[in-house]
């Protein structure tokens, strides 16, 4: 099942197409969706862009994210912005009909966009899925376990993300993130309930070996 969103907003730019009654048939525009967070941990408040246009939101924050918001498809430039100067960018390209995730990570100073596409297929009856992102900096590869023992997604590195694996849903869940192979919980994040028919991302952040504000935290937000 695709996300709501982008299938509501082509639907309507179908409709608007047929309203105008050309003579000439013009199909509608390709659209994608694009979520967006910021995982640089020193980073500012930022405001995000795709070419000229501005994301509707003033500023996004360290651990902030922004839902899917439908984009024309094809190359865009993702960027971002302090008090109207861009600071950081990247050419993307955007697949008709396709879900991405823009991460702001590493330090502030050296800070880019990891783009990555999202699989988001309706999960089976009675089941929820996730999936793990590791945007901690300078981490070994990292594991997404329950705090049960249970490793749910094995060996991720720094940038890298998992496809999303079915969960039994309607149910409350703690999970914890660990260097790969050990049983050290590095992190252990707040019990949640996870909604059959939805999808997840745990995602890691903050700098490694950090032992303040910055150190190594993560993130749970529904895809859809």
């Amino acid at each position: 099942m695709k996300h709501l969103k982008l299938l509501a907003a082509a639907g309507l730019v179908i409709l608007t197409a047929v309203s105008c009654k050309k003579t000439t048939y013009e199909p509608p525009p390709a659209i994608s969706a694009i979520s967006f967070y910021n995982a640089s941990p020193d980073a500012p408040a930022v405001s995000i862009y795709l070419n000229a246009n501005k994301i509707q939101y003033d500023s996004l924050s360290y651990k902030g994210g922004i839902e899917y918001v439908n984009a024309y498809s094809g190359n865009r430039e993702v960027s971002a912005y302090r008090n109207n100067e861009k600071k950081v960018y990247k050419n993307i390209t955007l697949d008709q009909g396709k879900f991405y995730s823009a991460f702001l990570t590493g330090n502030w100073s050296t800070a880019e966009f990891v783009l990555l596409e999202d699989s988001l297929i309706r999960p089976a009856a009675g089941k929820a899925n996730i999936r793990f992102v590791n945007m901690s900096i300078g981490s070994p590869t990292l594991d997404l376990a329950l705090n049960t023992g249970t490793t749910l997604v094995s060996g991720r590195a720094y940038k890298a993300n998992s496809a999303y694996t079915p969960i039994d849903g309607e149910k409350q869940y703690t999970f914890v993130i660990r260097e790969h192979g050990t049983t050290v919980n590095k992190v252990t994040l707040p019990s949640v309930n996870l909604l059959s028919g939805h999808s997840y991302t745990i995602w890691a952040r903050g700098i490694y070996a950090a032992t303040d504000a910055t150190a190594l935290g993560a993130e749970i937000v529904r895809n859809y």
